[in-house]
């Protein structure tokens, strides 16, 4: 199962996104739910990074498959409605393909 986790900020704001694990769908190479799990959160990354020039902490580690954007205060509100689609993208996924994606969301009690 792939966990994806979002977290939010006092001020309401998401401040990242966390994927964690195999989808479990099919075969690595087949799972047609990991793919798209992993395109859109591919194609967020150039959004926000190769196009917009925003400056913000990326972690991949392929051992786990482990993906986490971190977004500083200072570009916080210029990937909102990204990461707000971003969310409402996999939960529709969620709602097809529930025994294989799970999305929660964090909610912080400090500002960074």
């Amino acid at each position: 199962m792939t966990k994806i986790v979002f977290g939010r900020a006092p001020d309401g704001q998401l401040t990242f996104v966390d994927l964690l694990g195999h989808a479990g769908y099919a075969d690595e190479g087949e799972d047609i739910v990991c793919a798209a799990v992993t395109s859109a959160i591919q194609f967020v990354h150039v959004l926000l990074d190769d196009v917009k020039g925003l400056v913000f902490d990326t972690e991949v580690e392929p051992v786990g498959t482990h993906i986490r954007l971190s977004f500083p205060p200072a570009v916080r509100g210029s990937v909102q409605d990204t990461l707000e689609a971003l969310r409402i993208h996999y939960h529709e996924m969620q709602e097809n393909y529930a025994e294989f994606i799970q999305v929660t969301e964090v909610h912080s009690h400090a500002e960074n």
